[in-house]
């Protein structure tokens, strides 16, 4: 709804430009030069317009505390969607009646672009999401800004000291309700087929916060990274069945990493 508003707005803007500046009496439009630069204002407006927006709803969230308000959840996964929609993204979901009702739970899944995170936030719609994320993550436009207010947590990962204190942060998200996202690769793999490593150090999230964890397959074409604006990508998400913690709760973080890496990658491998 947000994505389609900026459009129209785009389009609104640019039209009254043109109307003003270049409409003749018999109803034609014949200066080149007015009509780019009605588009440029288009463009330019519209993009002060959606930072007003935005700038009016960071400060309209109480200072100091975490959003829990799946309201404020739901409007910042539209902003989110804008540039899904955008990207010309199109998102497949398979299996979303595995998610636990309870949105407290850690979800593990491959990593393989920076718009992976956006696509879990958005299509999980009634969940509060958020993310474990590396320090360059919040340096993004905007990101650094929102990101903490809604659950997210920022690893330093030149500090043991600051990334002990991340995964407890994350670990106290999940049992005060957050659906928390860790990708356990550690980093984007170029390979949207394949797996990197898993880092073990990332499953003590899931068995600190006795909640269930639920992986995720990110399924992106061999040809994903070959696949150029104006065309459209086709993503599937395959949720798989939850892992309760009972079931995982005697279990070492190298076992369970490599169980994790085998249900995430048994979609990988169709």
């Amino acid at each position: 709804m947000f994505a389609i508003l900026i459009i129209i707005v785009d389009i609104v803007v640019t039209m009254l430009g043109i109307y003003i500046f270049n409409y003749s009496v018999d109803g034609t439009i014949n200066v080149t030069l007015t009509i780019m630069l009605s588009l440029l204002a288009g463009i330019i407006i519209t993009s002060l317009l959606v930072g007003l927006i935005l700038e009016v709803f960071y400060l309209s969230l109480t200072k100091g505390k975490l959003q829990k308000s799946m309201f404020t959840h739901k409007l910042t996964k539209q902003i989110i969607s804008v540039p899904i929609h955008f990207s010309r993204m199109r998102i497949k979901i398979v299996g979303k009646e595995n998610l636990p009702l309870d949105p407290g739970f850690s979800i593990y899944v491959n990593h393989s672009s920076w718009i992976d995170f956006p696509i879990i936030m958005y299509k999980l719609y009634d969940y509060p999401v958020a993310a474990l994320g590396k320090e360059g993550a919040f340096k993004l436009f905007l990101i650094g800004k929102f990101a903490p207010k809604f659950g997210c947590v920022m690893i330093h990962r030149q500090s043991p000291r600051h990334g002990a204190e991340a995964i407890n942060q994350v670990i106290n998200n999940v049992k005060d309700g957050f659906s928390m996202v860790i990708f356990p690769e550690g980093t984007r793999n170029p390979n949207v087929d394949t797996l990197l490593d898993f880092r073990h150090g990332a499953f003590k999230v899931a068995l600190r916060s006795g909640k269930p964890l639920v992986p995720i397959t990110i399924v992106k074409p061999k040809n994903y990274n070959n696949i150029k604006w104006p065309f459209k990508k086709r993503v599937t998400v395959v949720i798989h069945k939850p892992l309760l913690f009972d079931e995982f709760k005697t279990m070492k973080t190298p076992e369970l990493s490599q169980r994790v890496k085998e249900i995430i990658n048994s979609s990988l491998e169709k």
